[in-house]
Order: structure tokens, then sequence, then C-alpha cells
């Protein structure tokens, strides 16, 4: 009996991470990683896949996934062929949902996305020094910016309130991958306003922009059948041949190079001013040693009150006090980690930060190993200064 054998070949890698963890993936795990975001690949990218005999697989491991797709033959130099053409206007898409909104704090991200709007990361990126182990699809090669990685999300009706008078032949919405464009379906004049009307359900999902006469108006993402969903982002990973070559995934010959690309979308871990708010008892030692001191002498003891770290680059201030309260803040931000360790140790050692009395006359610890920030808190209410603030009692 013949055997049947099918060829499959990795068609691209795709790897979120995240600088605030030790692993650059999650947090610490034994057996099974569990991420901050789930991908998902939309209906129509499902149906993609299964029309081109693609598969995916997702990778926990690295916070992404893997495309694999059929090949059959190879051409001159020996590199595997695809089974199925592709063509330029062909594209992978996928979504991206929160699992953990701590990752809003411990990222470097604005501290509320925007209800309107969406992260949006494509592989139609011009970098010709990324290399394809490692070819970022946010706009920044340092990593994801809140700010320029957004775009405007918008279900099948998209509206918009434009400033001037126009007809509905005058305003189109164009579907930016495959050329398709769409006119108003109906505009409503008020005064020397026009609100523009549009029915996008014969539209594939995709980055989108209203021409009005031409000149384009507004840019967004039409999310298709996930509208309705919480989605954080979307990935777009266009299959056309015509892209930079190192961002490439289909050669002109419908071949796959050997160096196959591996997509990342890296999120900075957020710096913040460290806040420690250390709240006294009244039958605290420090308060009652404070009762017996005349103000000058009280003076002098609270400008002897310090926190410091084993790391000799980060210093804190007392910022304020009573005599209940006492607020020191870091003279510069942290980074948040899952783990601070001591830049310096070759073993790990952790960071310590402990506070002293009688600094500068008759060093004494009062307490040590003070806590580090949680994630799940941070103030960003005196911007552009965030604080993760960190309360202690004594």
């Amino acid at each position: 009996m013949a055997t049947l054998t099918l060829k499959y070949s990795p068609l691209l890698t795709l790897s979120v991470m995240q600088l605030f963890y030790n692993n650059g993936i999650c947090a610490a795990y034994t057996t099974t990683p569990k991420l901050d975001f789930t991908i998902l690949p939309t209906d129509e990218c499902l149906t993609f896949l299964k029309a081109k005999n693609m598969v995916f697989k997702n990778t926990d491991t690295t916070g992404g996934f893997t495309i694999m797709a059929r090949t059959q033959g190879t051409n001159v130099p020996g590199n595997s062929l695809l089974k199925n053409r592709v063509t330029n206007t062909d594209k992978l898409s996928f979504f991206i949902l929160l699992n953990n909104p701590d990752a809003i704090n411990f990222d470097l991200l604005p501290t509320q996305l925007t209800a309107d709007n969406i992260y949006y990361f494509s592989n139609q990126v011009v970098d010709n020094a990324a290399l394809r182990t490692n070819l970022h699809l946010s706009k920044n090669k340092l990593g994801v910016d809140g700010n320029t990685d957004q775009v405007k999300k918008s279900d099948a009706y998209y509206s918009y309130s434009f400033a001037g008078v126009v007809t509905p032949a005058q305003a189109v919405v164009k579907h930016l991958l495959t050329g398709l464009t769409i006119n108003a379906a109906s505009v409503i004049v008020q005064g020397t306003n026009s609100m523009l009307k549009f029915d996008l359900s014969a539209f594939p999902s995709g980055r989108c922009q209203l021409l009005i006469s031409n000149a384009v108006t507004d840019t967004f993402y039409f999310l298709g059948t996930m509208a309705n969903q919480a989605v954080f982002g979307v990935i777009e990973l266009s299959l056309a041949a015509t892209l930079p070559a190192n961002y490439r995934v289909v050669e002109p010959d419908q071949s796959l190079l050997p160096a196959r690309p591996n997509y990342t979308v890296l999120f900075k871990n957020r710096p913040t001013l460290w806040r420690y708010n250390i709240q006294l008892q009244t039958t605290s030692p420090i308060y009652l040693e404070m009762a017996k001191l005349t103000p000058a002498q009280k003076t002098d003891y609270i400008n002897q009150l310090s926190i410091t770290c084993n790391d000799a680059t980060i210093k804190f201030k007392l910022a304020s006090n009573t005599d209940l309260n006492f607020v020191f803040v870091s003279l510069a931000n942290i980074p948040l980690q899952e783990k601070y360790t001591l830049s310096t140790s070759t073993t790990g050692a952790p960071l310590i930060f402990t506070l002293y009395k009688h600094f500068t006359t008759n060093k004494t610890e009062v307490k040590s190993s003070l806590a580090y920030p949680s994630t799940g808190i941070i103030n960003a209410s005196s911007p552009p200064a965030i604080y993760s603030d960190i309360f202690i009692s004594l």
C-alpha cells in the first residue's frame, strides 16, 4: 500500500515578550506558563489557514505562536515551495486579549487604554537593521509605545462627524490591504457639519482610511466579527512578496528561505518613583523617642531618618512628614520587575531596602527588607510622575 507523505514547513513564529518578567515572557512557573495575553486567529484567518493548508499552534513558552505551512517541491536553490500560492493582499490576522489587568501597570503603557482604541502591530515595518530572529512589530524598535502603536477601532457601522458639507459620493472608506472601497451609506447635513455613516460588513477586518474628496481624513481598524469583544490589540502579518526582505514571509517565487522570520512584540517594564509611606503607631518606639525630644532635637532626629538600598545608585529623600507619618520617595525612577536583584551580584542577590535612624551619628537599623511595591496599583494622579506606593506600619 502506498504511503501518502505531507510535508509542513515553518512559515513564521511570533513571541510576545515582557521585560518585567525574569524569563522575559511570563510569571515564573514550574510546569505550565500562565500568560498575560491570549492570541487568537480571527475567523477570517482560520478560514484562510484551512484553505491554504496552514496550521496555527500556540507556543506558550514564547508567549506566542508558530504557523506551519504545507510545502511541496523546491526551487533551484533548494528552498521549499508553498503548496498553495498566496498573493500580495493575503494576510494572517490575530486578536490579542488581555488576561492580566496588572500588565497595564508594570508594562510601560498608558495607564488606561482609550475606549475607542486598540493596539495594532504589523510586519509592514521598514527597519533594514532588524534581524530575522527579532523582527519588531511595534513602530519603535525599542518596544511598544502606547501612543504610536494605538489606532482607533470600529465595528461594521462606522460613523464620522465632518466639519463641512459633503455628498455620499465624496466620502469613501478604503480597506488598505485589499484596496476595496465603499461609499457612505448616508450623509446627514446639519448646518455646516456632515454626519457620515458607513456599513463595513462586506469588508474583511483590517486597517481602513476615510477619504473625503480623496484626502485622508481618518484612519481606523475594522474589527469584523470581534467588534463586541474586549480586544486589547491586533496583529496583522502580511504575506506580500513586496515587503522588505528581512520582514518578508514568502518570497516572490512562493519559496520559504531557510531563516524563517520571528516576529516580536516587546513590552518594556515601567519605571516608577517608589514612595514609602511609613505610618507610626502611638506605641511605636520612634514615636515615643520623638515625644521626649525638644523641637530642635526632634528636627535633627527626623533629618537622620533614612531609607537606603544595597545598590548605591538607588537613593531616597524624605519628602514629607508629620508626627505619625513619614514619606520617602526615590530620587529616580526604578523599573518595576518580577524579581529585584542586585545588578552587581553574580548570584542574584536581592535588592534590600532598610530604614535607619540616627543615620549620620549613630546609624541604627529600624527595619530591614522593606517590601517591594505591588504591581496591582500605581499612582498616576500627578503626571508625568507615576508612583509606586508601599505602605508600612511601625
